[in-house]
């Protein structure tokens, strides 16, 4: 009783939700930025990194950054900003993207120049062992306990996708794709988007952008996308545009990930830059830009709905950017009616999730939700992590729509407890978020 006393009292003593903190890599300072959401600071060059400083994966208070030039893995205590040990990789491996394992315990390195992923183990922060990929892979993504390998293959007419079991670590399949295939994401509807880069305009003929979407549970194409230009990098919001990066650090392109409509062409990119592309919890948007590679880059803020909020001078080259959430919080009370609710919350066993036939989804335009649609709830732990997704609801065509949500993942393991987030999904459209607490 008084743990959960506490608790309570500590939930209220919260207005809003809770801030985080922003970690910036800044390639070619070898240097880590910090900006505080809440103060709006921003600390730069607060930690050195290694050479060729790729990304930061953040996990609890942990940070990993994959530093290329000296084939390691900085781990790094983001509470004390320190450093607390390097995990190697062979020598010319050229570590490039990382992908943690669901059960969080250990992960996934793709050795750029080895052809080879190499599995970490995050207990021991030491290379367990290796899988023999396609050529020269590049970003990795993992869902539905697979991991999904773009191997670029650069300077060969088509690449290729590598799929691994994330419990066996087996390979599982490799599927053709497109010229220089380099990163990935999955939508709402579980495909893969892979995008392939092309030759940057550079062959003959020239070969531009494509996506290719994929089923992730048979393995096949679905269809392609000719978005056209030179994308590298790829990130799906949760309303459902997906984001891509201009390889030449022009700016981005966008596209609808349901319906494949472009939104930002190929010849009218949106914002500047091009470094990378980050969602924060809330849908906030994190554009990188390297301007000249040479000069401190910047960090652009925007709201989901492409409105500027702020802008931050980082160091040169920024090339990817975490997110750290130290605290917890509840939701701004609505000024409307609620929209789906659980109860009970907190809850130790189960909770039941509800929403009414009256429920209105957030759309670029008014949608009434149809009870004939099928609805998904998506169900988030406070890293921003997918931890549950339940579908096929109940399909009454009066009354409340309800779901059980037990404290399982999606892999039936049962989840820590904490605070999570939730929303309904359908289709493109989705609720704002709402909390629960699950002790145990």
């Amino acid at each position: 009783m008084k743990k959960f006393l506490l608790l309570i009292t500590m939930l209220f003593m919260f207005s809003q939700l809770w801030g985080h903190d922003v970690y910036i890599v800044n390639s070619n300072d070898e240097t880590l930025s910090h900006y505080d959401t809440v103060t709006q600071i921003l600390e730069n060059h607060i930690l050195q990194l290694g050479q060729y400083a790729n990304q930061i994966v953040i996990q609890n208070s942990i940070g990993y950054v994959v530093n290329s030039g000296v084939h390691n893995i900085q781990v790094i205590d983001l509470e004390t900003e320190t450093t607390l040990d390097h995990i190697q990789c062979p020598n010319g491996s050229n570590p490039y993207w990382m992908a943690l394992h669901p059960g969080g315990d250990k992960a996934y390195v793709s050795g750029l120049f080895t052809n080879t992923v190499y599995v970490i183990d995050l207990i021991e922060n030491s290379v367990v062992n290796y899988l023999s990929v396609g050529s020269v892979p590049e970003g990795m993504i993992v869902y539905d306990d697979k991991l999904f390998v773009m191997n670029s293959s650069y300077g060969s007419p088509t690449g290729s996708v590598t799929v691994i079991d994330v419990n066996n670590d087996s390979v599982l399949d490799q599927i053709p794709v497109g010229n220089n295939p380099q990163f990935g994401a999955v939508d709402a509807m579980g495909r893969l988007h892979v995008v392939c880069t092309g030759n940057y305009g550079y062959g003959n003929p020239p070969v531009w952008g494509n996506i290719y979407i994929i089923n992730t549970t048979t393995h096949e194409v679905i269809t392609t996308l000719e978005i056209g230009g030179s994308p590298t990098k790829i990130a799906i919001h949760p309303n459902g545009t997906a984001y891509l990066a201009d390889g030449f650090g022009l700016g981005f392109m966008a596209y609808n990930s349901i319906d494949l409509s472009i939104i930002h062409s190929a010849i009218d990119l949106w914002a500047s830059g091009g470094s990378f592309i980050q969602f924060d919890e809330n849908g906030i948007l994190y554009l990188g830009d390297s301007v000249d590679w040479i000069n401190n880059g910047k960090v652009y803020i925007y709201s989901e709905n492409e409105e500027l909020l702020h802008t931050l001078t980082v160091g040169v080259n920024p090339q990817d950017a975490g997110f750290y959430y130290p605290g917890i919080g509840v939701d701004i009370p609505h000024q409307e009616n609620i929209i789906a609710y659980n109860y009970p919350n907190p809850f130790s066993n189960s909770t039941t999730i509800s929403f009414s036939e009256t429920t209105r989804l957030r759309s670029a335009t008014p949608w009434q939700a149809n009870l004939h649609e099928l609805f998904q709830i998506k169900i988030y732990n406070v890293k921003g992590q997918l931890t549950k997704t339940i579908t096929s609801f109940p399909n009454p065509s009066l009354g409340t729509l309800k779901a059980v949500w037990d404290g399982t993942d999606n892999s039936g393991n049962i989840v820590p407890g904490g605070v999570y987030l939730y929303k309904i999904v359908s289709g493109n459209v989705e609720t704002t978020f709402h909390k629960m607490i699950y002790l145990k």
